[in-house]
């Protein structure tokens, strides 16, 4: 598989965290409605690691992974993204390519999962909350993924 711009490919998955106009907000268990997380990735080039399946260069099957550190709008460490994206419709070029990904977003009081197609060329998509643990084990609702600003916005 060729090589993606990993800032324009991969947030996240869809990585990474700059307070958006409504703020920043952790929810608590059981009170997850209406809060907003809002994170950014942490390093400026994610290395994803590319496995090419099947026939070489890019087609159905082929895998991208990314691990990459969260940060808060202050700055501070918030957690650690994991995504894995399958390519499921190769297009003319990886970037215009639809993906499948399952990504875990790991902060300190618990783990969000998120789930659903991803076009790298995308200026902005979504994502559903799949679910969580700890302060997240209810969670349900909405990412919106900004690839070039690297910034995921969780709605619960």
């Amino acid at each position: 598989m060729s090589r993606l711009s990993p800032r324009r490919a991969f947030l996240p998955l869809f990585a990474a965290a700059v307070v958006a106009a409504g703020g920043t907000a952790v929810a608590s268990p059981g009170h997850h409605t209406g809060h907003t997380i809002t994170l950014r990735e942490a390093s400026a080039t994610v290395q994803p690691a590319f496995v090419d399946i099947g026939k070489p260069g890019p087609s159905a099957g082929d895998q991208v992974v990314v691990r990459d550190g969260l940060v808060a709008a202050d700055g501070a460490a918030a957690g650690t993204i994991r995504q894995a994206c399958t390519l499921i419709d190769a297009g003319a070029n990886p970037f215009v390519s639809t993906y499948e990904c399952a990504s875990s977003l790991e902060l300190a009081d618990g783990t969000i999962t998120l789930a659903g197609p991803f076009v790298p060329a995308k200026a902005e998509q979504a994502a559903a909350v799949t679910g969580g643990t700890g302060a997240y084990r209810a969670a349900r609702g909405e990412a919106v993924i900004r690839a070039e600003a690297d910034e995921i916005r969780v709605n619960l």
